[in-house]
């Protein structure tokens, strides 16, 4: 069910919304700080139907937050205030959104056996709460949570692309996902593996009978693509039985990559061409987002450096964001 704003900035609001959905570039933790904000300006500002500078007190940064939490909060109404002012429903500064702060936490480098134990534990996890409870949210990740934790195992998707696939994404007659919402405005496609292709065939004929004619490849109840820590949940619920060392989902996008990288046996020119194609399947706009991972296999670094100390060190960054917000 659609939830209603409160505050007599609404209309605005809606129309906002529109607009940003209609450019593919909505999320859902955009439209639960956009609730919160309005939320503010019905408490604070009741009677107001224009949006004035005093508002944006609700942007200020608060004694709790830390790292990029005020930031991931306040960009939507940053945009929202550059939208009034396109339209001339204002004319303030939009907020100071902070920058983006490094990111000092180090991807979990899965082993073999853990990789094995999170694809059992996920699998188990969901057969015992279906069989408790057969709600439809139950039966769903039943066969959802298996699929989706294999496909970004094997082709290094970040979650909230794969979260946001729709069936019409995903071809299962070539083994091909056309990523068409992606971070920003960025496109581009991933080749599944043929065991991966015949899973996926397996998954949609199940899911087919379950949710006739759905539009979301990983629906919720309601065919609408899942909140960002539907998975999130589910994995914690499992890795804390396998393991103490800390680990998110997410971190099977840096496993990928590097799984990818620490098999490349030649460093001639080859390399560029192994880089480039990686980058490209990764979503990566320049090739030094996709460097980076290279400070997660220390001995093709060690190698590389050997060869090429002085242009090394120019090439590559310091290690990506991988923070959920920042989707690299």
């Amino acid at each position: 069910m659609k939830r209603p704003f409160r505050s007599k900035l609404a209309p605005q609001f809606e129309e906002f919304v529109l607009s940003r959905k209609a450019a593919r570039r909505w999320s859902g933790s955009y439209d639960d700080n956009l609730h919160f904000f309005d939320n503010y300006c019905a408490d604070k500002f009741p009677n107001s139907n224009t949006l004035c500078s005093e508002m944006l007190d609700w942007c200020r940064e608060r004694p709790t937050e830390n790292g990029n939490s005020c930031r991931y909060r306040i960009t939507v109404v940053a945009n929202f205030v550059k939208y009034a002012n396109k339209r001339g429903w204002a004319e303030i500064m939009p907020p100071i959104v902070p920058s983006s702060c490094p990111c000092t936490y180090i991807p979990h480098a899965f082993t073999n056996d853990e990789i094995d134990s999170l694809f059992k534990g996920i699998d188990a996890h969901v057969i015992k709460a279906v069989r408790h409870q057969k709600s439809i949210d139950k039966r769903l990740n039943a066969l959802e949570l298996p699929a989706y934790v294999r496909l970004l195992y094997s082709t290094g998707m970040r979650t909230n692309e794969a979260r946001w696939l729709e069936r019409s994404d995903v071809n299962l007659n070539d083994g091909v996902i056309e990523i068409n919402r992606s971070k920003g405005l960025d496109q581009h496609r991933v080749a599944l593996h043929p065991s991966m292709t015949a899973l996926l065939r397996q998954y949609d004929e199940l899911m087919e009978d379950l949710m006739h004619k759905r539009k979301h490849f990983f629906p919720d109840k309601n065919d609408n693509a899942h909140r960002p820590n539907w998975a999130d949940y589910h994995f914690r619920q499992v890795w804390h039985g396998i393991s103490d060392e800390p680990a998110r989902i997410y971190d099977l996008r840096s496993h990928y990559a590097v799984q990818n990288v620490t098999r490349w046996k030649g460093l001639g020119y080859e390399i560029h061409q192994k880089l480039l194609y990686l980058s490209r399947s990764m979503g990566h706009r320049e090739l030094s987002s996709t460097y980076g991972y290279f400070n997660l296999t220390p001995n093709l670094a060690d190698k590389i450096r050997s060869c090429c100390e002085d242009s090394f060190n120019s090439l590559l960054p310091n290690l990506p964001d991988y923070g959920q917000a920042q989707e690299r």
